[in-house]
């Protein structure tokens, strides 16, 4: 009996006469709205209402200071979204630090909250900016920031791993303009599909190429493609994450991710920028274009130097015959006169020696007819001594340079076009000749490709021009 007694001396509230009287001291006090700046922790997007009921936190060294829910109805969600991404190039999504006008509310059956009316998109603008900054700060104090623009290109990629979506645009345009390229070169590609913006795209482009890392022996290249045409989105591309990812890649990265401007800091550390992905395509065509051009001009210098040595050596040949040959007979001529002169010198010592004596003339004849035999005989073993070492000397220095001619013969061999076709190369004539300009190549003239082994012949019935902005 006592308890009922104190118990109805006591004031008892309704709890919504509670709720009611804050709604109505917060009426009172917070009539205007104030600017705030929070991140959107959750969105909570509402697509058939068209409302949006975010959750805002503050954050301090990584812990939650302060969270709120917030209301954004239909009409001011529309302003709030096309003012944002008009003015940041972003979607106005979850993990964003923004500045917005909110009014302060307590309701009854809901409790606090902030009713968002209006936003400013350049302090969300100022906080990217410096996040980006940031980021390049980082990548260059710790040297990575060029390490993928210093790897040494390949000559062509002709392997490659593409991060995109097969439904993108972009990939799309990669692809035609890759696989429709005039001159028939075939790039091998395959693709590592990730979330290209917005929510999971660092972490799932991360992902790929952690990937791709793992078999670098399979590819020459990774390219990153993104389609839209539009600049929306890719805050993501200056995550630092993703920046050094890409920035630390063993292998040399081409970015193709659709716009022109406010270039992203993953762009800037790969090793290649396009930017759309049908540039990207055409970088790569004109690899393969340019390796062609460079065979072709090896091919040809390589056939007139051989045709240089050829015709030099077989002059060269010529000289030295003639040269040995004049030689030999001026050398058999000197050596004739000597005799002659030697044999006039004898006739007046002959004639005295008669002259005095006939007797001693008769008793020398003999010995001097004997004497003059053996000297002659001498002589002319001498002579015929003299040219043999001649002819020795004339057929070595003929047989070295026959050995050069033959070393010559071997390399030009080595150079034969028929070992440049046996490496998988082709010759393309057009009616009998080779091919070497447009105006050649017409429908229905007759077409021979001539491989190593094989010869085959067909008729031109298709003909595309080559694009003019390739490799632009």
């Amino acid at each position: 009996m006592k308890y009922g007694t104190e118990f109805k001396s006591k004031r008892v509230y309704n709890l919504s006469e509670i709720t009611e009287s804050i709604a109505r001291m917060f009426e009172k006090f917070y009539e205007s709205p104030y600017w705030i700046k929070a991140e959107i922790s959750a969105l909570n997007l509402y697509p058939v209402s068209g409302h949006c009921f975010p959750l805002m936190v503050e954050k301090s060294e990584g812990k939650v200071k302060a969270q709120l829910k917030a209301t954004i109805w239909k009409e001011d969600l529309f302003y709030i979204t096309q003012k944002f991404e008009q003015v940041t190039g972003e979607i106005f999504r979850e993990g964003l630090e923004i500045m917005f006008l909110a009014y302060v509310k307590f309701s009854s059956q809901y409790g606090l909250s902030l009713q968002i009316v209006d936003i400013e998109p350049l302090y969300t603008l100022g906080e990217m900016a410096r996040e980006k900054m940031k980021t390049i700060e980082l990548l260059k104090s710790d040297g990575s920031f060029i390490r993928n623009r210093e790897l040494e290109l390949p000559l062509f990629f002709k392997r490659i791993a593409v991060i995109s979506v097969e439904s993108s645009k972009g990939y799309n345009d990669l692809m035609v303009t890759l696989r429709n390229n005039p001159q028939g070169y075939v790039v091998n590609t395959t693709l590592f599909p990730a979330v290209l913006q917005g929510r999971g795209a660092v972490e799932t482009m991360t992902a790929r190429l952690n990937e791709i890392s793992r078999q670098t022996y399979l590819f020459d290249g990774v390219v990153i493609v993104r389609g839209g045409g539009d600049d929306v989105g890719l805050s993501c591309y200056d995550n630092i994450q993703l920046a050094r990812a890409v920035a630390l890649f063993p292998l040399p990265v081409i970015t193709g991710i659709g716009h022109s401007t406010n270039e992203t800091v993953t762009e800037m550390v790969a090793s290649v920028n396009k930017i759309t992905p049908t540039d990207v395509a055409h970088f790569i065509i004109a690899g393969f274009y340019e390796a062609d051009k460079q065979l072709l001009d090896i091919f040809n210098s390589l056939r007139d130097y051989s045709n240089n040595i050829l015709t030099e050596s077989s002059r060269k040949v010529i000289d030295f015959r003639s040269e040995i040959e004049a030689l030999s007979e001026w050398l058999l001529k000197e050596y004739k006169t000597s005799v002659l002169n030697l044999g006039e010198k004898l006739r007046p010592r002959v004639r005295q020696r008669v002259l005095n004596t006939e007797i001693t003339l008769n008793r020398l004849m003999q010995s001097i007819s004997y004497g003059s035999f053996k000297k002659i005989l001498a002589m002319n073993t001498e002579l015929q001594n003299s040219g043999n070492r001649l002819r020795s000397s004339g057929n070595q220095y003929l047989f070295l340079h026959r050995n050069k001619l033959n070393e010559h013969k071997q390399h030009i061999q080595l150079l034969d076009p028929a070992n440049v076709l046996k490496r998988g190369y082709s010759i393309l004539r057009v009616n009998g000749k080779l091919l070497s300009d447009s105006n050649m190549a017409i429908k229905g003239n007759e077409l021979e490709v001539e491989t190593y082994q094989y010869i085959v012949k067909g008729t031109i019935s298709q003909i595309s021009e080559k694009d003019e902005h390739a490799g632009s």
